[in-house]
């Protein structure tokens, strides 16, 4: 970025050379527009601010605080492109520096995909443009000269508009990713508690039974034995199963197969399952693959726990342009327009959408559940 700037300071300075205007003072075509970008600031903001009312912009979704963010991001962009209009611009931050910067200028991390940004750069970009035509007399202007002024402020807005929109869009996924992170620890707390632990308890409380019995009731310290021994081959199952669960969550060696080993982990045996996998694997990035995964694992667990049916299908497509999936069940559904939704259907409509991909949900009370995704590969 340092470099990047430097190169844009000295295209300005042999715009303002090739003009004959003077490299200091406010008289220079460039260092005039400059001026208007701080002293209008807040009219710029303002018409910014209804261009992306009108474009109906996916960034003003957050209400007030929303806004309140975008208009002092705006702020700062207009702030930084003066300076480089003036051949002025600083040292660039460090990533950690524009994290930093971007939480406390828009209150929390982008959600957005970082073109929603990079179109409202561009609207900004036109009303600064527009402030500055009106604000200058540009008449006695050679016409290069101004088109060389033109480019020189929307490449100083887009920018840093980029750098923003990109920065920010890491800061939200690392949030999410950290989000993710600690739900999977308290599933694995979960897990261990209700399937391992429960065992485990009832071992030593039947042991203790026995020894307590054994000079007594032998008979029944035997069956307390008995108990012990059966608890015992649980607990070993039980971490078997999780380990095999743990295995099947890397989805490294393949897609298909981790899906295999997931059905036979986590279905109970008397629920048939049905495994539908067509298309190349190798269209799909890593993270994508990865992402999916754990989108189809939260529908069939979903499926397992609440649907109480008797056959689960999970189907998987992958084409060079985009993946499709869905995992079907024929149990006792719900009524899918109530609007409520809980943590797994959220985390899955989550994932997809920091995927760019879409999400759906049918359901029907008494005819099933299924849940369809769909990601971009990206290809086209």
């Amino acid at each position: 970025m340092r470099g990047g700037g430097k190169k844009k300071s000295e295209k300005m300075r042999e715009a303002q050379r090739r003009s004959g205007a003077p490299s200091s003072g406010e008289g220079s075509l460039p260092r005039r527009a400059a001026r208007v970008l701080e002293e209008r600031a807040e009219e710029i903001v303002r018409d910014y601010e209804r261009r992306l009312e009108r474009a109906q912009s996916l960034l003003l979704g957050g209400g007030e605080p929303s806004r309140a963010g975008l208009r002092e991001q705006a702020r700062g962009l207009l702030r930084l492109a003066a300076e480089e209009l003036r051949g002025r611009e600083g040292p660039g931050r460090r990533v950690e520096e524009e994290i930093s910067h971007n939480r406390e200028a828009a209150r929390e991390p982008l959600s957005h995909p970082p073109d929603e940004s990079f179109r409202a750069g561009l609207e900004l970009s036109k009303a600064a443009l527009e402030r500055v035509m009106e604000e200058l007399d540009l008449s006695g202007e050679p016409p290069g000269e101004v088109l060389r002024l033109s480019l020189g402020v929307q490449e100083a807005i887009m920018d840093h508009t980029a750098r923003a929109a990109m920065v920010s869009y890491v800061d939200y996924l690392l949030a999410k990713l950290t989000e993710v992170q600690a739900e999977e620890r308290r599933r694995l707390s979960r897990e261990l508690h209700d399937r391992l632990a429960h065992s485990m308890a009832l071992v030593a409380q039947s042991l203790e039974l026995h020894e307590a019995l054994a000079a007594s009731d032998p008979a029944a310290a035997r069956q307390r034995l008995r108990r012990a021994a059966e608890a015992a081959r649980r607990s070993v199952e039980a971490a078997r199963h999780l380990a095999r669960e743990l295995r099947g969550s890397e989805a490294s060696q393949g897609l298909e197969t981790a899906l295999r080993n997931l059905l036979e982990a986590t279905v109970p045996p008397e629920v048939r399952t049905k495994l539908s996998f067509a298309g190349d694997e190798g269209h799909m990035p890593d993270h994508v693959r990865d992402q999916l995964y754990m989108i189809l694992r939260e529908g069939i667990r979903n499926a397992v726990a609440h649907s109480g049916t008797e056959v689960l299908v999970l189907e998987v497509e992958v084409g060079p342009e985009e993946v499709r999936a869905a995992v079907t069940d024929h149990g006792r559904g719900f009524d899918a327009s109530s609007g409520a939704e809980g943590v797994g259907l959220s985390s899955m409509r989550e994932r997809a959408q920091l995927l760019r991909g879409d999400f759906r949900l049918l359901a029907t009370p008494g005819e099933g559940t299924r849940v369809e995704v769909r990601i971009p590969l990206g290809r086209k």
